[in-house]
């Protein structure tokens, strides 16, 4: 059944009013972790312009000079079209930038979900700046093969992250992003796709983004506080998930955005345990680096950020 935004926004702010948000910050520097979580995504109960044609060019009249004088041609300069990982423990700035919903709000929608909501017509103007300022997307895949393996990235590279599997992903960032060959990664609980419906993906919604080139990754089975977990439980999680969206993808999973932005060293230990390579958490910054690939720092969009906000956050 196809419902308008409006008709999302009710259940949406009703499923979200029940939360309490929490702040998990990641020191900058260092090792050191802290695991206060904070709380993004309720735990779902139910369901170019025209081309302009160049003028002919008339040919002029030859006119034999003698002598004719000759001229060496000096080349224009070459940009680099790639960038390469830094040194062991240095950093290289590559945004990844953190969505939820995509929907319009009433004016009188809570704070809450005006933090993680960003209206779908302030997203396309979002992905058209970034174009403009020659932004180029990539995938978590490409991110990891970078530090790993050493493959080259485009240049100004950025990361597009939508966590939790709501329905805009499929109906707002997928269309926005094939129309400008942009690529997305899409974090999903895998009992939310199964469940489907009105609010959430399914399976074959994700399939389809899969195989148009969005990359999809892990975000456990039904979006668990791992820290609030015993162990079997966080393993099962873990491993449980990664292993349903790799039988039904057909390919490796290889990150992780941690439920709720809740970690600490031990889940960190059993997400790597588990086979992924990256985790992403709730915030902050674009500085990347190799040596803490689990612990990578992204920028939230929301509803009040002006596309001039939005810039400044930006390197």
């Amino acid at each position: 059944m196809q419902v308008n935004n409006r008709m999302l926004i009710a259940p949406r702010a009703l499923l979200l009013a029940v939360l309490c948000f929490t702040v998990c910050i990641c020191s900058c520097g260092g090792n050191d972790i802290l695991s206060s979580p904070e709380t993004v995504t309720p735990v779902i109960t139910t369901t170019l312009p025209e081309p302009t044609t160049l003028p002919t060019r008339t040919t002029a009249p030859t006119r034999v000079l003698s002598p004719t004088p000759r001229y060496t041609a000096t080349p224009a300069p070459t940009a680099t079209p790639f960038i390469t990982p830094p040194q062991p423990g240095g950093t290289v700035a590559i945004p990844i930038l953190m969505y939820h919903h995509l929907t319009a709000l009433d004016a009188n929608a809570s704070e809450t979900l005006r933090t993680w909501t960003v209206a779908p017509n302030q997203f396309a103007a979002q992905l058209d700046y970034l174009q403009q300022r020659g932004f180029h997307t990539i995938t978590l895949h490409q991110l990891v093969d970078f530090f790993e393996n050493g493959k080259s990235l485009p240049t100004n590279p950025i990361v597009l992250t939508f966590d939790d599997a709501w329905i805009d992903d499929y109906n707002v960032a997928f269309p926005e992003l094939r129309k400008r060959d942009m690529v997305g990664v899409f974090f999903v609980p895998t009992a939310y796709v199964q469940a489907g419906g009105e609010l959430l993906l399914n399976w074959d919604m994700v399939l389809e983004m899969d195989r148009a080139g969005m990359d999809i990754e892990g975000h456990t089975i039904n979006h668990m506080n791992l820290s609030q977990a015993n162990l079997v439980e966080v393993r099962r999680q873990l491993v449980d998930s990664k292993q349903i969206l790799e039988e039904k993808l057909g390919h490796p999973i290889l990150a992780l955005s941690y439920p709720f932005g809740a970690f600490n060293s031990k889940i960190i230990a059993e997400t790597q345990n588990a086979g992924y390579r990256a985790g992403v958490i709730l915030c902050c910054g674009y500085e990347q680096q190799s040596d803490r690939m689990f612990l990578l720092p992204r920028i939230r969009v929301s509803y009040g950020d002006t596309l001039e906000d939005f810039a400044k956050r930006l390197p």
